[in-house]
This record gives structure tokens, C-alpha cells and sequence, in this order.
């Protein structure tokens, strides 16, 4: 073929878009009930924002970010998280001047380059939630309970939460002296990557998914620094707080020294959510505490805290574990006969504004019109004979039991809302 989706892409086509449909409708459900609001960004933005958000040494912006420059020599970025580009959008709409405490929420594509394999692609979308505005434990515990809440609605169980202190600037900042110092053992057993992280955010190394690098933490025979020992009293308080709501909350949680997220803008709390069956590959998405990121953006300092979930691992884990909407209720094909064709068309408009209808286009005879309404998996069948419609009636047939009768034009209507009366959907798994 001349032309193809380009690498790392993919196309959505009807028959699986279904299952993300519901996936998202299930979302918009319970971030509704939780109270939070839909916000939607550009989907690029200027490099910087990403640069200064995310973090000069971070993979983002030194390896997987689609970086361009428009017509009007601007350095863009197609945008590869969505926290970035709320943040400027509070920022910029003055949202922090209207009310205190905003609750929001985003779904969309977002891009990275990266090694394409299955469930993971170039463009991909993401769904994802902010508190703004406070700094209060409860926001990260409300937060915690909103993501685990939306894969249950998923149909996921049995979820666990891997949680750490990533502290405040100046603790990570002490910190990562220690860190340096207990790796620097093993420097030359590290890799390249990790070896120039440990000069420039050695945080970051933490971050690593080499072998290499894994088997040279297990050869350090002193314990590797935590960052937990290093917070000052108040951010403990916050991370005691956190753990505490989590107990409350019956939501099960492990402590992970070594997570740190792989976004420069976090502080205090940063989690991810694991489904353990999954094996090494288990993580689902994460998130955590953002409190000087809009300050670093120019504005007031202003607390928040959020996460974000790949929607396409969670759909194709979706298809694996048989879990989606159910098969639809067919709806209704019309069909006609030589003299009645021109009928047609208003019929179906007009019974179109209330049900799901198909109907010929191609003036075809009516034994293909048949054979249409049979693979078109509709439920019932409104016939426009000739005679029946010069008496004013139509005949509706059921296409599953084969019933039919003659109806009155008037009252199609009424006849077609009582056979289809029920469920439009079989329950979903």
C-alpha cells in the first residue's frame, strides 16, 4: 500500500471502538459522581512548558518528545502528558480567582516516542485527575481512592497501591547526595543512561527498567538510602496522614522505596496502582503531588496533586479479560417495495429521531433488501408494501421469532417502543 498509519499509530475501526466507548463511559460516570469537571487542552504547546515541567534530564523531554517548530518559528511540542497543560490553562484563565479548590479532569491523545509494542504506541490516549488547590492529605487519599474506583468500574479487582515520599525539592536535593554516594560503588556496573542520570538528577536512575542496572542495586551490600528517613517533620505528617486515610479507606498499599515517578514536578506523595496478576508488567498508572509546579509556571504557589491512566493497556486488558459492553439490542431496518421506495426516505428520518434505523440506499430489489436486514443484526423489520401502504399500514417482523402484522402509519410508533420495551443493551460483564 501507498500509504499506511504511521508507525506506532493505529486506527480505531467499528467493532472495537465499542469497548472503548464504554470504557470511557464508565469513567465519565464515576468522575461525575466524585464531582470533578472536564477540561480540554491543545494538543501542543510550547516546548518549554513541557521542558520546564517535566524536567530537562527527564526520558520525556531528552528522548521521546515531538518537538517541532510551525511556520512561525515557533518551538512547539505535540503534548505528551496532560497535567502540564492544565496547570497553564488554571494559570491562564485565572481558574485559582473564581474558587479555591478545582476538581478536573481530561481524556485525549497524547505522544511519545517510543519503542511501539502491544499496548503501548506513539499516540496514545490517557485519562486523567487534578485537585488543585490544596495541600491537604485528603486530596492525595480522594485522588488514590478516585483511580482505584475507576478500574473497579472497569471490572478490575484485588488492586494495589505502591506509594513513597518523593519529599519536597531540598530534601530530594540531600537526598540525592546520599543516593550518589551509595552508587557511586557500582558506577561503572551501571549503564550509560543511568550513569549520566547519576551526574544530572540521580533520582532518576530509580527510574531505570535495565537489568544491569537491577543487578547492580542487589550487589551493594549496604541498604540502598531511603527517602522516607530524609523527610523534614512536616512532610512526614503529610505522608502519615496519607497512609492513615488509605487504612480508613480499606484501600490495600505498599510502601516502595524506589519509586520516584518519571516527571521532575512531583513532591510528597507519588503512587502507582499495580494489578498483581499482571506479573512484572503490572502497573496500570500512577500519579502524585505537584505543589511547585504552577509556581514554576509564573504563577503563586499553589498545591496539587493528580494521576494518569493509558486507556490503551486498559482496553486491551479489557479484550483479554472478556469485559465490555454487551452485545446491543438490534434496532430497526426499513424496506420497500418498487412503489413505495420513494416513501422511504421520510419514513426513516422521521423515525430516526427516536430509533435506531437502516434502510436501503441503492434502489435494490426486495429479496437483497432482506438479505440486508438479516446481517445488519437489526431486531424488527418495517415492510412498506404496496397494498398495505395504500390501506395506510405498514408490517412490522419480528426478525428473530419471525412474527409480523400489519400496523397503522399513526401508530408505528407506539407498536415499535412496545416490541423493543426492555433493556437496550444485555448486561455487561
Amino acid at each position: 500500500m501507498k500509504h499506511q498509519a504511521p508507525r506506532g499509530t493505529r486506527d480505531l475501526l467499528p467493532g472495537e471502538i465499542e469497548r472503548w466507548q464504554w470504557a470511557e463511559d464508565r469513567a465519565r460516570q464515576v468522575l461525575e459522581r466524585y464531582g470533578y469537571r472536564e477540561i480540554r487542552t491543545p494538543m501542543f504547546e510550547d516546548f518549554e512548558l513541557y521542558a520546564r515541567t517535566s524536567g530537562e534530564t527527564s526520558d520525556v523531554v531528552q528522548k521521546e518528545m515531538y518537538r517541532f517548530s510551525d511556520l512561525g518559528d515557533r518551538d512547539l511540542a505535540l503534548r505528551p502528558e496532560g497535567t502540564a497543560g492544565v496547570c497553564r490553562a488554571y494559570l491562564e484563565h485565572g481558574l485559582g480567582g473564581r474558587t479555591r479548590l478545582h476538581r478536573l479532569w481530561y481524556l485525549g491523545p497524547m505522544f511519545r516516542y517510543g519503542r511501539p509494542q502491544k499496548g503501548r504506541y506513539r499516540q496514545f490516549s490517557q485519562i486523567g485527575a487534578e485537585v488543585i488547590g490544596t495541600p491537604a492529605p485528603g486530596a492525595d487519599v480522594e485522588i488514590i481512592a478516585l483511580f482505584v474506583d475507576l478500574f473497579e468500574a472497569w471490572g478490575f479487582r484485588d488492586l494495589t497501591v505502591a506509594v513513597n515520599s518523593v519529599g519536597t525539592p531540598a530534601i530530594r536535593a540531600e537526598y540525592a547526595g546520599s543516593l550518589r554516594r551509595w552508587l557511586e560503588p557500582v558506577r561503572d556496573r551501571l549503564s550509560g543512561d543511568s550513569q549520566r542520570r547519576l551526574e544530572e538528577n540521580p533520582l532518576r536512575v530509580l527510574d531505570t527498567k535495565d537489568e544491569g542496572d537491577r543487578a547492580a542495586f542487589a550487589a551493594r551490600t549496604e541498604p540502598m538510602p531511603r527517602l522516607i528517613d530524609a523527610l523534614d517533620p512536616e512532610t512526614r505528617a503529610h505522608w502519615l496522614a496519607v497512609l492513615a486515610g488509605l487504612d480508613q479507606l480499606g484501600i490495600p498499599y505498599e510502601i516502595d522505596h524506589g519509586l520516584v515517578r518519571g516527571l521532575d514536578y512531583y513532591t510528597r506523595t507519588a503512587f502507582e496502582v499495580h494489578d498483581r496478576s499482571l506479573g512484572a508488567q503490572s502497573a496500570l498508572g500512577g500519579g502524585g503531588r505537584y505543589d511547585g509546579l504552577i509556581e514554576d509556571l509564573g504563577g503563586p504557589a499553589t498545591p496539587g496533586v493528580g494521576f494518569s491512566i493509558g486507556l490503551d493497556r486498559v482496553v486491551l486488558m479489557l479484550e483479554q479479560r472478556g469485559i465490555g459492553p454487551g452485545a446491543k439490542a438490534g434496532g430497526i431496518f426499513l424496506a420497500a417495495m418498487e412503489g413505495t421506495r420513494a416513501a422511504l426516505p421520510a419514513l426513516a428520518r422521521e423515525l430516526r429521531r427516536e430509533f435506531s434505523v437502516e434502510c436501503d440506499l441503492e434502489a435494490r430489489a426486495f429479496p437483497a433488501q432482506m438479505k440486508a436486514a438479516g446481517k445488519s443484526g437489526a431486531r424488527l423489520l418495517v415492510l412498506l408494501g404496496e397494498e398495505e401502504w395504500g390501506r395506510g399500514e405498514v408490517v412490522v417482523k419480528d426478525l428473530t421469532s419471525g412474527e409480523q402484522r400489519a400496523v397503522p402509519r399513526e401508530r408505528l410508533g407506539d407498536a415499535l417502543r412496545e416490541r423493543l420495551r426492555g433493556p437496550l443493551e444485555t448486561p455487561a460483564r
